[in-house]
């Protein structure tokens, strides 16, 4: 059973990439995918991280859902097509998630063969800055079919939905800088309230309160007379980087990358080098099919990957983490993963390292890629860098969908993706080397053991924080058989003992000191000095990490059928079955 959260968050100006939270509040755009003529499927994919976990789901203000996961365990989650939203202005139309525990919400739209999935993010990662540059749709589609003259399409405009994320009412500025439009204009929003509007020029979004923002289209043209909805969730203006990695995408004829920016910025890679402003809009990308691009800003922006019938925010290196989730809900899933070059053999796919020859590097940076072919759920990390994922599967017509895999941790960990960081503590009382064994057996899980150069710095990290002088005991001592060291981890004694940090002079001759501890010396270099068992000294105790990488994922085969009865054809019937 896994252990009670204690994630050390990154923080990046108030902000957290992580993507597991206890509070989530998305909306369902408006699908059209007029050449399928099937209803809609939303849903939404709940996946605990921890045992006994309360999940409940509300929509329009009524609580629609209450029950308990076990970790590992996902409940899918099925809405009727009311839920979508359809018209330009506020609505009650939002799905608000909250639970007891950490929980991954993963957010997936269909109808026909038009498909888009994407991570929900948690409260804490959404903001109160927003921008978005101007999206041509008719730039995309006259660009797609090689049309010069002007021509109408049925929806001419992306479309941005903002939800008010919090239990309070929310002031919302909205600056349209547009040369045909150009306007300023006030929403006030009730709580946990979306309100859509066409994404027409350039968009600043300034809330009083934190509010997730969505950039979407109901029916992007795609090759072949059909068309698929796209779904972008929107970074706030603190979580904007400076170096991306624009991943190989196949199967897009056609490709444009949509540049934010709050000032001018210069955009430098194998194959673009341009200075951009904030109202440039797209800018034709047709590089991606045979490598991986590496882009460098002279600013922060934020950066999407567009194709017909695609849309993708990518990662910025400062998103980069240790740890991720991936979710496929096919059979062809593909993960993208993106690594240092120096280091790309050592990333682990659930417990197994990751073994591909595929690898390729990308030109002017120190980072290569891969994608792995995948289905169900995994974790991939990496022990000691940090990594970029990306999950994509695809539709019958071969484009893509997905985006940023689900972010468990930032920072990397050497035994895997980590539920509950390992821990030091120590005692005022000082005891003997066995005593001070049992002590911690009993209250962590057994003496430190410090076997490796960074096992050592992070018990050093610990120490730092003791303002104690003098000698620790640590879990390393002789065999008094062969004399040879061997770490006592719990109860189970390590005899392969690789790494060493004695001080000079330090092992002792055997029948002088049998046991090792550590020094708080005034210079803090936390040597080891042999000393005889019976001395009494206090104790360094440790306890294991809890690690996501060891739990087995369910198959995504737990449902919730949230349905209308026959004849209930709008939401207020919808909402009517529940207050029965």
């Amino acid at each position: 059973m896994l252990f009670v959260l204690l994630f050390s968050s990154l923080v990046c100006q108030g902000l957290s990439v992580e993507s597991y939270g206890k509070d989530f509040i998305t909306a369902f755009p408006e699908n059209v995918a007029y050449y399928h003529p099937q209803d809609p499927s939303n849903t939404l994919q709940i996946t605990a991280l921890y045992d006994d976990t309360t999940v409940s789901i509300t929509f329009n203000h009524t609580n629609l859902f209450d029950g308990k996961l076990q970790h590992g365990q996902t409940k899918t989650v099925h809405f009727p097509k009311y839920v979508e939203l359809y018209h330009y202005a506020s609505s009650d139309n939002s799905v608000r998630v909250s639970s007891t525990k950490m929980i991954m919400v993963l957010w997936f739209s269909q109808r026909g063969n038009s498909i888009q999935s994407s991570i929900v993010k948690p409260l804490n990662s959404l903001g109160k800055r927003y921008l978005i540059s101007p999206i041509s749709y008719t730039q995309m589609m006259s660009s797609l079919y090689n049309i010069t003259t002007s021509v109408s399409w049925r929806y001419n405009s992306f479309r941005v939905i903002l939800i008010n994320a919090e239990n309070a009412t929310n002031n919302v500025s909205i600056q349209v800088s547009s040369t045909d439009n150009p306007k300023n204009y006030n929403v006030l929003l009730n709580p946990y309230e979306p309100y859509q509007f066409p994404s027409i020029g350039s968009i600043k979004v300034t809330s009083s309160n934190k509010v997730n923002v969505l950039l979407t289209h109901p029916c992007v043209e795609t090759p072949g007379c059909n068309c698929n909805m796209v779904v972008s969730p929107v970074l706030p203006q603190n979580l904007w980087g400076d170096s991306f990695v624009v991943p190989s995408v196949k199967n897009l004829n056609s490709t444009w990358l949509h540049v934010t920016s709050s000032t001018k910025v210069k955009l430098q890679g194998q194959n673009i080098k341009i200075e951009v402003s904030s109202s440039s809009g797209l800018i034709p990308f047709p590089y991606l099919q045979s490598a991986s691009q590496f882009i460098s800003a002279s600013d922060n922006v934020s950066i999407r990957l567009i194709g017909p019938g695609f849309v993708l925010e990518l990662i910025p290196k400062t998103m980069f983490a240790g740890c991720y989730l991936v979710q496929m809900n096919s059979t062809k899933g593909e993960a993208f993963i993106i690594a240092e070059t120096a280091s790309m053999g050592n990333v682990y796919v659930d417990g197994q390292l990751l073994s591909s020859k595929d690898w390729k590097s990308i030109i002017n940076s120190s980072y290569s890629s891969v994608s792995v072919s995948l289905s169900g759920t995994h974790v991939i990390w990496h022990p000691d860098s940090k990594i970029g994922v990306y999950m994509f599967e695809r539709m019958e017509n071969g484009i893509p969908y997905g985006g940023p895999a689900g972010i468990l941790n930032e920072d990397p960990d050497r035994n895997g993706c980590v539920a509950e960081p390992e821990q030091y503590k120590t005692t005022t009382a000082v005891m003997t080397w066995p005593e001070s064994n049992d002590y911690c057996l009993n209250t962590t899980q057994g003496l430190s053991t410090p076997d490796s150069a960074k096992a050592q710095q992070e018990m050093s990290k610990f120490l730092l924080n003791d303002n104690s002088s003098g000698l620790l005991w640590i879990g390393l001592r002789r065999s008094l058989l062969t004399l040879d060291w061997y770490w006592q981890i719990g109860n189970e004694s390590e005899f392969n003992v690789d790494y060493t940090n004695w001080a000079e002079g330090h092992p002792d001759k055997p029948w002088k000191a049998l046991c090792a501890s550590v020094s708080q010396d005034a210079k803090k270099t936390f040597s080891w000095k042999s000393a005889p068992c019976c001395t009494k000294m206090r104790p360094v105790c440790y306890k294991k990490g809890q690690y996501f990488s060891d739990i087995t994922f369910d198959s995504l085969n737990d449902h919730l059928y949230i349905v209308t009865p026959q004849g209930c054809n709008s939401p207020l019937c919808f909402l009517l079955q529940f207050s029965e």
